[in-house]
């Protein structure tokens, strides 16, 4: 048996998470555990970057590049998974608003030291960098940077006046806030 046969097995026997990539498209990306396959075709269970499940894709298997298993992504999605219906859970915080010229330090401020809840803030209208608000002065604050996968990426210093927008505490937040928890080994 081949090794790329041997991992479709093994996902299927076990239900453990791959990634399949096809060729030609950067944008084919599914992450699920296999529920069949022959020579011909693959049938997968597919999950939701949110770790919901997302209906079966049934793939040609000359169509597919390359499997990737037993990876990191594979790992925290087992987590996001395995704890999807935390994920969806939403805990209500109270940010004050205001229309004075210091409204992005009074919500920045709001958020320092909160390491449960993950602020995403937008840079010059422009990207968002999510991560826990450390520590903040007038002019600028530090901000924890966590990865999409709830990778510790470190502090990073930004000016408070380059602030446009935030994103507190939404889904995506969330579920870097929970990575980030399993990587710390506090989930």
């Amino acid at each position: 048996m081949s090794i790329f046969n041997q991992i479709l097995e093994r996902s299927k026997l076990n239900k453990e998470l791959i990634g399949v990539w096809k060729y030609r498209d950067d944008d084919k990306f599914w992450c699920g555990y296999v529920i069949d396959f022959n020579e011909t075709l693959i049938k997968i269970q597919h999950y939701t970057s949110f770790g919901k499940p997302d209906g079966q894709i049934i793939a040609q298997i000359s169509a597919i590049q390359n499997v990737d298993f037993n990876d990191d992504y594979a790992k925290a999605m087992q987590v996001v998974i395995d704890y999807s219906k935390e994920l969806e859970k939403e805990e209500k915080i109270n940010i004050a608003i205001s229309d004075n010229d210091n409204w992005d330090y009074e919500i920045i401020k709001q958020m320092e030291g909160n390491l449960d809840i993950i602020t995403s803030i937008e840079i010059n209208n422009s990207d968002y960098f999510s991560g826990f608000v450390i520590e903040v002065s007038e002019s600028d604050f530090i901000l924890n940077c966590v990865g999409k996968l709830g990778q510790d990426e470190g502090p990073v210093v930004y000016k408070i006046e380059d602030v446009t927008g935030f994103r507190i505490n939404d889904i995506d937040n969330r579920k870097r806030a929970m990575l980030y928890k399993w990587r710390k080994s506090s989930l």
